[in-house]
């Protein structure tokens, strides 16, 4: 059977989120390949219509992404945006993702990708500056230089990113200290700016 495509696709339904220029944004999926899928987005606070979409793609087209029903998760390319039937479609290019790793998945729901930067928390009108070392779509690995008291695990702290330029609320996890009092601590997004 010919097929006009570079390769054969399969019509698949499955809800997903993906992470995208600090935004959490849900999606639904149309099609998927063994090199991509077709996703319709669900506009969230700053990409909010196609033109916010096509100026993105202008400045950066990583991603990462979280498909419920194939437990697939990882760094993807977007390829194209358009509109369809008032729908925002997205074409996604997968680059770095995991499928069906259920000793991952035990342990983490989304995919973490290596990254350094650098911050500060606010909490109990305090600052503390940070190291990170790691990011997903749900949260942040960060390290600290010394453990602060004001950090505990189920805080409520402001969260501020250098670089890129991110701000939100988030939940302190967990925390593990060194000998060295440095410690090393989980961060779950409330919101992201």
């Amino acid at each position: 059977m010919f097929q006009k495509r570079k390769e054969y696709r399969k019509k698949f339904t499955s809800s997903g989120q993906l992470y995208v220029a600090g935004e959490l944004l849900d999606f639904i999926s149309y099609d998927v390949s063994v090199n991509g899928i077709l996703v319709e987005i669900i506009p969230g606070s700053l990409l909010i219509d196609i033109n916010d979409f096509e100026a993105l793609l202008k400045e950066d087209s990583s991603a990462e992404i979280y498909v419920k029903d194939l437990m697939l998760t990882g760094e993807i390319e977007i390829a194209w945006v358009k509109l369809g039937d008032g729908k925002i479609l997205l074409g996604i290019e997968f680059k770095n993702v995991m499928s069906n790793a259920m000793k991952f998945w035990r342990k983490r729901r989304y995919y973490r990708s290596k990254r350094k930067f650098s911050g500060y928390l606010i909490a109990d009108d305090k600052r503390i500056e940070f190291e990170g070392n790691n990011v997903s779509t749900e949260g942040l690995g960060l390290k600290l230089d010394k453990i602060n008291s004001a950090l505990k695990p189920g805080s409520v702290v402001n969260l501020i990113v250098n670089d890129p330029d991110v701000k939100g609320v988030g939940k302190i996890i967990w925390i593990n200290t060194a000998e060295d009092d440095t410690c090393a601590l989980g961060l779950r997004y409330f919101t992201i700016e």
